[in-house]
């Protein structure tokens, strides 16, 4: 449902941190999800159904409900009719749109009080995409492979700046109150990594990422923002878009 831009781990190597639905129609974050898993005919890719062997992680520091650790061995791609060969939404939307909330200070209220800790959000509107720093033309270099000693390629993945944030309200706010949050959504990320190679400069390449990330979300979709908790400390962001088509 929802993939974190990955992120370099010490004891993992580079993982991935991902949401998904389970079968009883339940959120749940499953980790870690390592690079290999992500490219390659095999990858995991939004909405595939998948099984994998794993358990409740009773060593997350906030004891989030929905946190699991997983055996990455033993992920097995099941069936891909929501993403191949057409998107059909309204078989996600099935499925993804019976867990709305109602507003980010409903999620902050049923984490304190249920530790949930993954939500959908859907902004009553949508203000404004923001950078927090400049641009940079990344080097496409740095996402080069790497071979291990079993003779795999994985993907190295450098480490990028949380720059990107939405700026939004939802059903909870009152008068001119707004919600300003950043996003992780991995591929926000990797446009803004791999386009700059094609654009050239930065005012470019802000231009085009602003150009799907927000006018078209407001002209052509109904944005949905997939919200999670920080590992270690219970505040709020945007981990995932799911962004349906209007009819």
């Amino acid at each position: 449902m929802a993939k974190a831009y990955p992120e370099p781990s010490s004891k993992h190597g580079c993982v991935a941190c991902t949401a998904g639905i389970t079968e009883e129609g339940e959120w749940i974050r499953l980790y870690p999800v390592d690079m290999r898993h992500f490219v390659g005919d095999a990858k995991i890719s939004k909405f595939d159904i998948i099984e994998v062997e794993c358990k409740l992680d009773e060593s997350d520091i906030l004891g989030r409900r929905e946190s699991h650790k997983i055996r990455p061995d033993t992920i097995r791609i099941l069936d891909r009719h929501l993403t191949k060969p057409r998107v059909d939404w309204d078989a996600r939307n099935n499925i993804v749109l019976p867990l709305l909330d109602r507003s980010i200070e409903e999620l902050e209220v049923l984490f304190k009080e249920e530790k949930k800790s993954l939500g959908l959000v859907k902004p009553s509107r949508l203000l404004e995409f923001i950078k927090t720093e400049e641009l940079k033309i990344q080097e496409l270099e740095s996402w080069s492979s790497t071979l291990t000693l079993e003779g795999e390629r994985i993907p190295l993945v450098t480490k990028m700046n949380h720059i990107f944030k939405y700026r939004f309200q939802c059903s909870g706010c009152e008068g001119k109150k707004y919600h300003e949050m950043q996003c992780e959504d991995w591929e926000l990320f990797e446009s803004y990594r791999s386009w700059g190679k094609r654009y050239g400069d930065p005012e470019t390449l802000w231009k085009n990422l602003k150009a799907k990330f927000f006018h078209e979300m407001l002209q052509k979709k109904t944005l949905y923002f997939v919200m999670g908790t920080h590992s270690r400390w219970p505040t709020w962001f945007i981990i995932g878009l799911y962004p349906p088509l209007r009819k």
